[in-house]
């Protein structure tokens, strides 16, 4: 897969997922099973804005080159693991629900992607 093409995969989905988080955050964190206090929604709206950023980042750096594509490809990469084990770990201890394990597949996939785009990079 080429980097253009990791990096825009990434960007869409984490525009769909920031504006998700973001704007509307009940029924974002309600299909993944959890509860939404007050606290869950300012996290949510916060992690929505960021995954806004990052969408952005990753949309603008679509036709870099050299260091640089390699440098955000690998970025992704280290979100997308981290994500993955936190999100695994919130799982097996009971902090989130089983339904969120949908949100761990997606960390996964989404690092092959991008592991996939530095390749060519």
């Amino acid at each position: 897969m080429s980097p253009r093409a990791a990096l825009t995969i990434g960007a869409i989905l984490a525009l769909a997922f920031g504006l998700a988080l973001a704007l509307a955050p009940i029924q974002t964190l309600g299909g993944f099973g959890m509860a939404t206090p007050p606290e869950a929604l300012v996290v949510s709206r916060d992690i929505g804005v960021t995954l806004i950023g990052i969408a952005f980042i990753n949309w603008l750096a679509r036709d870099s080159i050299g260091d640089a594509v390699r440098g955000i490809l690998i970025g992704n990469i280290v979100i997308q693991i981290l994500e993955a084990l936190v999100n695994g770990w919130e799982v097996a201890t009971g902090i989130i629900p089983t339904p969120a394990l949908g949100g761990v597949v997606l960390h996964l996939v989404l690092a092959i992607v991008f592991w996939l785009g530095l390749r060519r990079a």
